[in-house]
């Protein structure tokens, strides 16, 4: 198990990434949304806590599932497309953190709902970037190989009960990460999900052209 623990720096959280997480695309937001920002931004990086892990296991794609060791995770043909040539699988997990968890229910106690709104959005950016982190690390372990982009249980048609064998294969070591029963990871803002390793994979990005779901605003956005 790799476990890394990235300060607030090292992660890329900017505010151009911010607002776009709460909408703002083709405009910037206002004054006071632009200065609550920058507050919020600035106490989080005080104590936020990050946290990636991952796991690397042989394996292989057979038809539409993923088989590590005695695990089977069951994808579709969209992820197994998206994975093909993987020869090793890296099974991750990355949060923004306990103390962003804490700090965010503080928030919520004292009930300002913008304030819980952008603390939100960058809360769901630390995890993203995170998850960055996490690849960069990876990619020191597994030198000339090559790494498909990350996938999650919920995306790509990949059900999101699948979630509970991808914290079987992590054991103990989830670093304070846990799932419900409803397969909801706690702290909030945590990701998990799997990459695919391999001399002849691609970094093939999941979008418009694999995704089958009708009427998405971020279809419309692309327009």
């Amino acid at each position: 198990m790799y476990i890394y623990k990235p300060t607030f720096d090292q992660l890329t959280v900017t505010f151009e990434k911010v607002y776009i997480e709460m909408g703002y695309r083709k405009t910037q937001p206002e004054e006071p949304v632009m200065e609550l920002t920058d507050r919020l931004l600035n106490e989080i990086s005080d104590i936020a806590a990050p946290v990636c892990f991952f796991e690397i296991y042989e394996g292989k794609i057979e038809d539409v599932s993923i088989i590590l060791n005695e695990t089977v995770l069951q994808v579709n043909d969209v992820l197994s497309e998206l994975m093909s040539g993987s020869e090793q699988f890296a099974v991750f997990a990355a949060t923004a953190g306990l103390e962003f968890q804490c700090f965010h229910d503080k928030l919520k106690a004292e009930g300002d709902l913008l304030e819980i709104f952008v603390a939100d959005a960058i809360g769901s950016c630390m995890a993203e970037s995170a998850g960055d982190f996490l690849e960069k690390m990876l990619e020191k372990q597994t030198g000339v190989l090559r790494h498909t982009n990350r996938f999650s249980p919920g995306y790509c048609g990949w059900h999101l009960s699948e979630q509970k064998k991808l914290f079987h294969l992590f054991g103990d070591n989830t670093c304070g990460i846990t799932l419900s029963d409803s397969c909801l990871m706690k702290p909030i803002k945590s990701i998990s999900g799997i990459i695919g390793i391999g001399k002849k994979v691609k970094e093939k990005t999941y979008g418009c052209k694999y995704c089958t779901m009708k009427d998405c605003y971020k279809a419309a956005l692309q327009k």
